[in-house]
Protein backbone atom coordinates (compact mmCIF):
# COMPACT_ATOMS: atom_id res chain seq x y z
CA UNK A 1 0.00 0.00 0.00
CA UNK A 2 2.86 2.68 1.12
CA UNK A 3 4.77 1.07 -1.90
CA UNK A 4 1.91 2.13 -4.66
CA UNK A 5 1.38 5.45 -2.49
CA UNK A 6 4.97 6.50 -3.10
CA UNK A 7 4.71 5.85 -6.74
CA UNK A 8 1.60 7.13 -7.13
CA UNK A 9 3.13 10.50 -5.51
CA UNK A 10 6.41 10.03 -7.70
CA UNK A 11 4.00 9.80 -10.87
CA UNK A 12 1.39 12.78 -10.19
CA UNK A 13 5.05 15.20 -9.08
CA UNK A 14 6.24 14.12 -12.81
CA UNK A 15 2.77 15.12 -14.25
CA UNK A 16 3.30 18.79 -12.36
CA UNK A 17 6.66 19.07 -13.17
CA UNK A 18 5.97 18.17 -16.81
CA UNK A 19 2.82 20.04 -16.94
CA UNK A 20 4.54 23.37 -14.96
CA UNK A 21 7.50 23.50 -17.64
CA UNK A 22 4.89 22.87 -20.41
CA UNK A 23 2.92 26.05 -19.55
CA UNK A 24 6.03 27.91 -18.90
CA UNK A 25 7.63 27.03 -22.09
CA UNK A 26 4.33 28.37 -24.26
CA UNK A 27 4.61 31.48 -22.39
CA UNK A 28 7.94 32.05 -22.46
CA UNK A 29 8.26 31.60 -26.42
CA UNK A 30 7.37 34.23 -28.75
CA UNK A 31 7.79 35.05 -32.13
CA UNK A 32 10.10 37.87 -33.05
CA UNK A 33 9.46 39.70 -36.48
CA UNK A 34 12.14 41.28 -38.64
CA UNK A 35 11.53 42.80 -41.99
CA UNK A 36 12.97 40.65 -45.16
CA UNK A 37 11.89 42.58 -48.16
CA UNK A 38 10.83 46.42 -48.36
CA UNK A 39 9.73 48.17 -51.23
CA UNK A 40 8.24 51.75 -51.90
CA UNK A 41 4.54 51.75 -53.61
CA UNK A 42 1.60 54.36 -53.66
CA UNK A 43 -1.98 53.81 -52.33
CA UNK A 44 -4.38 55.51 -55.23
CA UNK A 45 -7.81 54.66 -53.83
CA UNK A 46 -10.17 52.89 -51.15
CA UNK A 47 -12.29 50.38 -52.38
CA UNK A 48 -15.61 48.67 -50.88
CA UNK A 49 -17.27 45.83 -51.68
CA UNK A 50 -19.26 42.88 -49.60
CA UNK A 51 -15.92 41.52 -48.50
CA UNK A 52 -14.55 45.01 -46.76
CA UNK A 53 -12.72 47.66 -47.53
CA UNK A 54 -9.76 47.37 -49.99
CA UNK A 55 -6.61 49.61 -50.02
CA UNK A 56 -5.61 49.74 -53.83
CA UNK A 57 -2.23 50.08 -54.96
CA UNK A 58 -0.43 51.72 -57.85
CA UNK A 59 2.00 48.78 -58.55
CA UNK A 60 1.51 45.75 -56.04
CA UNK A 61 -0.81 43.67 -54.50
CA UNK A 62 -3.52 45.34 -52.44
CA UNK A 63 -5.17 44.92 -49.30
CA UNK A 64 -8.47 44.07 -48.41
CA UNK A 65 -9.59 44.44 -44.74
CA UNK A 66 -12.76 44.24 -42.83
CA UNK A 67 -14.98 47.22 -42.87
CA UNK A 68 -15.30 47.73 -39.01
CA UNK A 69 -11.06 48.21 -39.02
CA UNK A 70 -10.48 50.39 -41.94
CA UNK A 71 -14.42 52.36 -41.37
CA UNK A 72 -12.96 54.84 -38.73
CA UNK A 73 -9.76 55.84 -40.69
CA UNK A 74 -12.14 56.40 -43.96
CA UNK A 75 -14.56 58.12 -42.03
CA UNK A 76 -12.07 60.64 -40.63
CA UNK A 77 -10.51 61.16 -44.27
CA UNK A 78 -13.74 61.81 -45.97
CA UNK A 79 -15.01 64.07 -43.10
CA UNK A 80 -14.60 68.14 -42.62
CA UNK A 81 -11.27 67.86 -40.56
CA UNK A 82 -10.17 65.57 -43.01
CA UNK A 83 -9.76 67.76 -45.71
CA UNK A 84 -7.43 69.63 -43.60
CA UNK A 85 -4.86 67.14 -43.31
CA UNK A 86 -1.18 68.27 -44.29
CA UNK A 87 -0.10 65.11 -45.20
CA UNK A 88 -0.51 61.48 -44.96
CA UNK A 89 1.59 58.46 -45.63
CA UNK A 90 1.60 55.07 -44.87
CA UNK A 91 3.18 51.88 -43.54
CA UNK A 92 2.10 48.44 -44.36
CA UNK A 93 3.34 45.13 -42.98
CA UNK A 94 2.72 41.99 -44.37
CA UNK A 95 3.65 38.44 -42.11
CA UNK A 96 4.62 35.17 -42.74
CA UNK A 97 0.62 34.11 -42.12
CA UNK A 98 -0.23 36.33 -44.37
CA UNK A 99 -1.80 38.85 -42.03
CA UNK A 100 -1.37 42.49 -42.77
CA UNK A 101 -1.83 45.12 -40.96
CA UNK A 102 -0.99 48.75 -41.87
CA UNK A 103 -0.26 51.66 -40.28
CA UNK A 104 -1.76 55.71 -41.58
CA UNK A 105 0.50 58.44 -40.62
CA UNK A 106 -1.21 61.58 -40.27
CA UNK A 107 -0.10 65.45 -40.10
CA UNK A 108 -2.30 68.36 -39.58
CA UNK A 109 -1.19 72.01 -39.07
CA UNK A 110 -2.50 74.02 -36.31
CA UNK A 111 -2.60 77.01 -38.10
CA UNK A 112 -5.35 75.94 -40.37
CA UNK A 113 -7.64 74.64 -37.10
CA UNK A 114 -9.93 76.30 -35.27
CA UNK A 115 -10.46 76.32 -31.52
CA UNK A 116 -12.91 73.67 -32.12
CA UNK A 117 -11.52 71.98 -34.27
CA UNK A 118 -8.44 71.21 -32.01
CA UNK A 119 -10.44 69.88 -28.94
CA UNK A 120 -12.55 67.70 -31.63
CA UNK A 121 -8.65 66.01 -32.84
CA UNK A 122 -7.50 65.78 -29.33
CA UNK A 123 -10.40 64.55 -27.60
CA UNK A 124 -12.99 63.06 -30.65
CA UNK A 125 -10.01 61.20 -32.68
CA UNK A 126 -7.24 61.48 -29.87
CA UNK A 127 -4.95 62.78 -31.98
CA UNK A 128 -0.99 64.03 -30.37
CA UNK A 129 0.21 67.63 -30.34
CA UNK A 130 3.88 67.43 -31.63
CA UNK A 131 6.26 70.48 -31.60
CA UNK A 132 9.07 69.94 -34.24
CA UNK A 133 12.81 70.96 -33.23
CA UNK A 134 14.79 72.96 -35.84
CA UNK A 135 16.38 68.87 -37.07
CA UNK A 136 13.34 67.08 -37.03
CA UNK A 137 12.13 64.82 -39.72
CA UNK A 138 9.46 66.05 -40.63
CA UNK A 139 10.77 69.16 -42.09
CA UNK A 140 12.19 67.07 -44.91
CA UNK A 141 8.19 66.33 -46.27
CA UNK A 142 8.17 69.09 -48.26
CA UNK A 143 4.01 69.54 -46.99
CA UNK A 144 5.07 69.97 -43.58
CA UNK A 145 8.44 72.12 -44.48
CA UNK A 146 5.61 74.70 -46.11
CA UNK A 147 3.46 74.36 -43.24
CA UNK A 148 6.02 74.64 -40.18
CA UNK A 149 6.43 78.27 -41.85
CA UNK A 150 3.20 79.49 -41.04
CA UNK A 151 3.21 77.29 -37.48
CA UNK A 152 4.86 75.23 -34.64
CA UNK A 153 2.40 73.01 -33.74
CA UNK A 154 1.07 69.80 -35.94
CA UNK A 155 -1.66 67.51 -34.96
CA UNK A 156 -0.35 63.73 -35.10
CA UNK A 157 -2.22 60.36 -35.22
CA UNK A 158 -1.20 56.81 -36.09
CA UNK A 159 -3.94 55.40 -37.07
CA UNK A 160 -3.67 51.00 -36.73
CA UNK A 161 -5.42 48.67 -38.82
CA UNK A 162 -5.01 44.78 -38.49
CA UNK A 163 -6.41 41.55 -40.07
CA UNK A 164 -5.93 42.48 -43.14
CA UNK A 165 -4.90 39.90 -46.35
CA UNK A 166 -3.16 40.32 -49.67
CA UNK A 167 -5.57 40.03 -52.83
CA UNK A 168 -3.38 39.88 -56.28
CA UNK A 169 -7.09 40.63 -58.24
CA UNK A 170 -9.45 43.01 -56.68
CA UNK A 171 -12.84 41.94 -57.18
CA UNK A 172 -15.59 44.50 -59.04
CA UNK A 173 -16.35 46.51 -56.09
CA UNK A 174 -19.23 48.84 -55.50
CA UNK A 175 -17.04 51.86 -55.22
CA UNK A 176 -14.06 53.65 -55.34
CA UNK A 177 -12.63 56.93 -53.95
CA UNK A 178 -9.79 58.23 -54.80
CA UNK A 179 -6.86 59.85 -52.83
CA UNK A 180 -6.33 63.44 -54.02
CA UNK A 181 -2.93 62.33 -54.24
CA UNK A 182 -1.12 59.01 -53.95
CA UNK A 183 -0.37 58.61 -50.23
CA UNK A 184 3.27 57.54 -50.40
CA UNK A 185 3.67 53.26 -48.84
CA UNK A 186 6.72 51.62 -47.65
CA UNK A 187 5.62 47.73 -47.72
CA UNK A 188 7.09 45.41 -45.60
CA UNK A 189 7.69 41.81 -46.00
CA UNK A 190 8.13 40.16 -42.16
CA UNK A 191 9.84 36.98 -41.46
CA UNK A 192 9.65 35.61 -37.74
CA UNK A 193 11.59 33.25 -35.69
CA UNK A 194 11.00 31.50 -32.57
CA UNK A 195 12.27 32.81 -29.68
CA UNK A 196 13.06 31.72 -25.96
CA UNK A 197 12.22 34.70 -23.42
CA UNK A 198 13.60 34.12 -19.69
CA UNK A 199 10.94 33.55 -18.54
CA UNK A 200 11.23 29.76 -19.26
CA UNK A 201 14.87 29.37 -17.77
CA UNK A 202 13.53 30.98 -14.29
CA UNK A 203 10.36 28.64 -14.23
CA UNK A 204 12.56 26.10 -14.44
CA UNK A 205 15.24 27.14 -11.78
CA UNK A 206 12.17 27.87 -9.20
CA UNK A 207 10.09 24.50 -10.04
CA UNK A 208 11.66 22.63 -7.21
CA UNK A 209 10.65 24.96 -4.66
CA UNK A 210 7.61 25.63 -5.83
CA UNK A 211 6.04 22.57 -6.80
CA UNK A 212 6.52 21.14 -3.51
CA UNK A 213 4.34 23.70 -2.11
CA UNK A 214 1.87 22.23 -4.02
CA UNK A 215 -1.04 19.59 -2.74
CA UNK A 216 -0.49 16.34 -4.33
CA UNK A 217 -4.25 16.00 -5.16
CA UNK A 218 -4.22 19.75 -6.50
CA UNK A 219 -3.45 18.37 -10.66
CA UNK A 220 -4.35 14.92 -10.00
CA UNK A 221 -8.17 15.32 -8.53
Amino acid sequence: MDTAFMIQGGITRMFKYGLIFLLSFLVGCSTIYSSEKTDNTTITAIAEDQSGLYLLTADQSSYVFPEAELAPFVQFWQSRLGTQISHLSSAVHVFPNKEVRATFYIYIAAHQLSELDKTALLETYHFQVFKPDSVSFVRRIPALARALQHTDTLYIKQERISKGSVVDQVPPVHKVVQFSSPVETKVEQMKGSLSTTPNLVETIIWAPFVIPALPLGAISN
